[in-house]
């Protein structure tokens, strides 16, 4: 028995895709496109699931961890990119690889200690995030065969469970990602369920690159200098994480408050959803907590867009793989700080998502240059989307009870998620260090009464 810090590892095996499952196809390699090259200098996104399983550690290994294999392995064979290793050819262009011996890492591991701490880790309320990083898989970082994906499921025995996954962003975005863990939690619990999924689309020749995008963003992260451009957190003390929900009620008193404003104020209609809302609050959240601003006095956000129902002509909705782009928010710090704060931010996030249009391509041009030239003044971005469903992901043990991503410790973002009460709601997971977070905690509670 292997020991790491917080947890025994009880088994390590490697799941290759089901050969039984491929049809006799051959597994086609994916080039990497200006979608995916995007992410090649960053890290992995690591997304924790928390279950409640009332049972000994033994029930698991016995009853659920065969089949969870099984059909792992059977979700490999369809979204068989994600088993595979980004390489780069020798005419000096990026590829998925995959090859006869792709798998993917497997760990069982158990909870060191009370296994009653498993509500103390899982909640959200803030806690040290130095707890939550036993439980994810490690994922290898090369630049000649890049790994994709691991999975670790650490057992607190008679009360839960989480199932922990490490992807590299160049294998997918959050939305392929979910497809993947979709139909592998199906698989296992629901086979019957699978035909009524979609199958994922791979083919990269449905992306047009009519401005050459592909061959510019290689050269934008292959530089030496790339990864000064990325965006990344300002922490450097021990942080800690902690669960904010803004809930559909809410959103919804905030909207109506924000557009009867603006239109007193003489402010343009603008695009006012659900998400501007809460991100435009979790802002201003962030402003009162620690200011940073360009030499200008503005306040930065950048954002994640998914293209896939965007891009004319349009795109099958099941695309396989990165289909995001950036949308970049700025706004006078003083007026956001003010005290019609939240429509400032309101109005400046909405007309920013209304100006993307639809032309892909100039989305994405220089797009890792405008990332470097925001990335000095800290602009809050965001992890995930409340779109993804996380909280629909069942294995046979119920639904989560909670869905964490603690990567953004790396890059300084707040993950988003669709509230686990299934109310329209959202949430942001906050990491920050332990103060700060304390009077992000006390401006988030006090803006309600807004």
């Amino acid at each position: 028995m292997k020991t790491s810090p917080s947890v025994n590892i009880l088994h390590q095996t490697r799941i290759s895709p089901s050969a039984s499952a491929a049809d006799g196809k051959p597994r086609q390699p994916l080039p990497l496109i200006h979608f995916d090259l995007l992410w090649l200098n960053y890290g992995p996104v690591e997304r924790i699931f928390f279950y409640n399983y009332p049972h000994p550690t033994s029930h698991f290994l016995h009853s659920h961890l065969p089949a969870f294999k099984s059909s792992l392995s059977i979700a490999l064979s369809t979204f068989y990119p994600i088993a595979a290793t980004v390489r780069r050819r020798s005419d000096g262009h990026f590829e998925i690889s995959p090859s006869d011996t792709d798998s993917v890492s497997l760990t069982v591991s158990e909870y060191v200690g009370d296994a009653a701490d498993f509500l103390e880790i899982s909640g959200d309320h803030a806690r040290p995030i130095e707890k939550l990083v036993p439980l994810v898989p490690f994922l290898p970082r090369s630049r000649d065969a890049q790994p994709l994906l691991a999975i670790q499921v650490t057992l607190f025995p008679n009360h839960g469970l989480s199932v922990a996954l490490t992807v590299h962003h160049t294998a997918c975005d959050g939305f392929s990602s979910m497809q993947f863990v979709k139909l592998w939690a199906t698989l296992a619990f629901r086979p019957e369920s699978v035909a009524q999924l979609p199958t994922p689309v791979m083919d990269r020749s449905v992306i047009p690159d009519t401005r050459n995008l592909t061959d510019q963003m290689e050269k934008a992260v292959c530089d030496e200098k790339a990864e000064e451009k990325n965006v990344k957190a300002r922490i450097s003390s021990a942080v800690y994480g902690e669960t904010f929900t803004l809930s559909a009620p809410e959103i919804g008193r905030f909207k109506k408050l924000v557009m009867g404003r603006a239109a007193e104020k003489g402010i343009p209609r603008f695009h006012c959803s659900s998400f501007v809302i809460s991100c435009a609050y979790s802002w201003i959240c962030l402003l009162k907590t620690c200011c940073i601003t360009d030499g200008d006095g503005a306040a930065h956000l950048a954002f994640a867009v998914d293209w896939r129902r965007r891009i004319q002509p349009r795109i099958p909705e099941n695309y396989y793989g990165n289909c995001l782009s950036g949308c970049f928010v700025k706004a006078k710090a003083d007026e956001l700080l003010g005290s019609d704060g939240i429509v400032v931010a309101c109005a400046a996030i909405g007309k920013a998502i209304e100006e993307m249009g639809d032309d892909v391509q100039e989305s994405l041009d220089r797009l890792v240059e405008r990332l470097g030239e925001v990335a000095p003044w800290r602009p809050l971005s965001l992890s995930g989307s409340p779109k993804l469903g996380v909280y629909g992901i069942e294995f046979g043990w119920g639904k989560p009870i909670k869905v964490e991503v603690i990567s953004t410790r790396e890059t300084g973002a707040m993950a988003v998620a669709e509230s686990r009460a299934g109310d329209g709601g959202i949430e942001f997971g906050v990491i920050l260090p332990e103060d700060e977070l304390k009077t992000f905690a006390h401006h988030f509670a006090a803006g309600m009464d807004w």
